[in-house]
């Protein structure tokens, strides 16, 4: 029996998952299973995979796309590990990362608790800079699930505690901010490892970076997390505010100057629900947006930026 399972979801992904893979099979810990459910590709992902030659990997596909909690929870399924890890198709670990939690674990006396590390950020081009990670013992534990992205990559799972607290399939966005609640309001200790190692990759054609429609998703799934009667009264209202104003806040630049009903709708909402902007900085763009967005002065500011312009290439 291994001591971790590793869980790969994977959609599409075939020019990243090559080095996902690597970083797993290049661990310096060796005792664990890596388990790939490919989540109805299209592309060559299969062919990738099964050019890695190593008994280690157990590789399933989904007859049709369920998406990734559910992708997740199907790994869950069949781990055989004690503890399980999870890992992006398009991220990847340092050599490091689970002989680290092996010795946390081992001086904690292999606990039923939920670990998670500290991560690196890293740019297509490979500029590696190091992600925010406070330290967790200083915070508000619910403030900062909400508050400080905690991927799943970064985690380390006592099994057990996904047999009554798995990804819900019906939250496909911030399903990690769910899933690290659910399981710190049933009562299990966390423990952060303050060492980096685990890369979070900012690829172009992920969610993050390449859906159109993020913002409105994550409005939507964010108010679906705040209303499960397990966590209503559990989550500070300043950090549930604040994340609610920079989805509206994202949501009225996406409106602005071209719907300028939707715009002050979302500008007015995220001033409303967190008066000094979510990161410092943001209610004064709005401040000038608005201004710039009324009728008359929108229409004057137009009209002598033209001028200028047309002066200037004189």
């Amino acid at each position: 029996m291994p001591f971790f399972s590793i869980v790969i979801p994977s959609y599409n992904r075939a020019k990243h998952i090559s080095k996902a893979i690597e970083s797993i099979l290049n661990q310096t810990f060796s005792d664990f299973e890596l388990i790939i459910i490919d989540d109805a590709s299209t592309d060559n992902t299969f062919e990738i995979i099964s050019s890695f030659k190593d008994h280690r990997i157990i590789y399933l596909k989904n007859n049709e796309n369920i998406e990734r909690c559910a992708s997740r929870n199907k790994g869950i399924n069949i781990a055989k590990g004690d503890y399980i890890c999870f890992l992006d198709a398009d991220d990847y670990h340092l050599p490091d990362h689970l002989e680290t939690f092996h010795k946390e674990l081992q001086d904690l006396s292999f606990p039923k608790a939920f670990l998670f590390c500290n991560a690196w950020d890293e740019t297509e081009s490979g500029l590696r800079s190091e992600r925010l990670c406070p330290d967790f013992e200083k915070h508000n534990p619910f403030h900062y699930f909400l508050t400080y992205t905690v991927n799943p990559q970064r985690w380390c799972v006592r099994k057990s505690i996904f047999s009554e607290h798995k990804f819900d399939p019906e939250v496909t966005i911030c399903e990690d901010m769910d899933t690290s609640l659910r399981i710190l309001n049933a009562g299990f200790t966390v423990y952060q490892i303050k060492k980096r190692t685990t890369v979070y990759v900012s690829a172009s054609d992920s969610f993050t970076h390449g859906d159109q429609n993020k913002w409105e998703k994550e409005l939507f799934y964010l108010k679906k997390i705040f209303s499960k009667k397990e966590l209503k009264t559990k989550l500070p209202l300043k950090s549930k505010q604040r994340l609610l104003s920079m989805c509206h806040f994202h949501l009225s630049v996406k409106a602005n100057n071209n719907k300028t009903n939707k715009f002050f709708i979302h500008a007015l909402k995220s001033l409303f629900l967190f008066p000094e902007g979510y990161n410092g900085k943001t209610n004064k763009i709005l401040f000038v947006n608005c201004f710039y967005n009324l009728p008359i002065i929108g229409k004057l500011m137009a009209s002598l930026v033209k001028l200028y312009k047309k002066t200037k290439s004189v």
